[in-house]
């Protein structure tokens, strides 16, 4: 089962309880063609757990077309999933198929499933339900047998509370929920993914392999990793990348994993400027915290604004005008 399911060159770790039973969650229903429902927070690995369902389904040989549906436009969302017709709309000089049909047959992955505009909530839906779907100006259905599974970093029950997802859509996509454990709330997994993790970009720098010691075990096993496994894949890139010896030591990890300050950044918790008016207070301490807010966020993602969205649930487009504002230095 392990070998089938290796991504990108990274075997996926089981060696924590919670692991564990996404493993045989796996096993089980890799093999059916029930939609799937991954949550977790960003970072923790949904997109391999996403392709280890895949590779271990019976559609293995056939395509896995992966959509980010936080990367898509929302006036373009429908033309893409589902392809338009010449002269739709303005722009539209050709007929073009769509990334439902592309995965026929094959598995279909809406990553951020969240992100979609209400109208495509409604195909998306009719797609589950028959595998029909229209493109964009076409008048007649076409078909597509593919098997979808979604992913979210969102609380999807608040985004139905609030209006912002369909509740029929939910359950189905949620015939199989699988949520994603935190890499904190999974210790067990972090040296055993650190390693595997070294050995992939070791090889790939020809060097020699590392070894971790035990001073380093202990600060892995110990950090808080708000960025989960994508922070800690970041880590290894770095270990592999600067470590000066076969023994990587603490000096060897990048400072911020041992608490270390950007420099030059104000304390989130600083005190309030009372020598102001209320509003310019208020704006002033704000700022402050959003700097802080944001550098963390974007530290995590490795500087990748779409990432740092996902992970914080803000709007991408607010984060780059935060940046900007602030003179941020990413």
């Amino acid at each position: 089962m392990t070998s089938r399911l290796e991504v990108h060159g990274i075997e996926p770790v089981w060696e924590s309880e919670a692991m564990r039973r996404i493993r045989d969650i796996i096993e089980r229903v890799g093999p059916t063609d029930l939609p799937v429902l991954v949550t977790g927070e960003s970072g923790t690995g949904k997109e391999i757990v996403v392709r280890a369902l895949h590779a271990a389904s019976n559609r293995a040989a056939m395509p896995l077309v992966v959509v980010d549906c936080a990367a898509i436009a929302p006036g373009l969302m429908e033309s893409e999933l589902f392809g338009h017709q010449k002269g739709a709309f303005t722009g539209a000089s050709a007929t073009t198929t769509g990334l439902a049909q592309r995965a026929d047959n094959g598995t279909f992955f809406l990553d951020e499933v969240a992100e979609l505009p209400p109208p495509v909530q409604v195909k998306l839906l009719r797609l589950l339900e028959d595998g029909s779907f229209r493109s964009v100006g076409g008048t007649t259905d076409q078909q597509s047998s593919l098997r979808l599974i979604a992913a979210t970093n969102r609380d999807i029950e608040l985004e139905i509370a609030q209006g912002r997802f369909r509740t029929d859509l939910y359950h189905r996509l949620n015939a199989v929920h699988i949520r994603l454990v935190p890499l904190r709330n999974r210790r067990a997994d972090i040296v055993p993914l650190m390693n595997r993790h070294l050995t992939v970009h070791c090889a790939s720098l020809q060097r020699e392999p590392l070894a971790l010691s035990d001073s380093v075990c202990s600060a892995l096993e110990s950090a808080s990793w708000p960025g989960n496994a994508r922070e800690l894949a970041n880590c290894a890139r770095y270990v592999a990348s600067l470590a000066t010896g076969p023994i990587v030591t603490i000096d060897d990890l990048p400072p911020t994993l041992l608490g270390a300050s950007p420099p030059e950044t104000p304390a989130a918790d600083r005190a309030v400027r009372t020598d102001l008016p209320y509003k310019a207070a208020k704006r002033a301490w704000m700022d402050a915290f959003e700097e802080v807010y944001v550098r963390e966020i974007l530290r995590a993602a490795d500087g990748n604004v779409t990432h740092a969205a996902r992970a914080s649930g803000m709007d991408r487009r607010s984060i780059q005008r935060i940046v900007k504002r602030l003179d941020l230095d990413k």
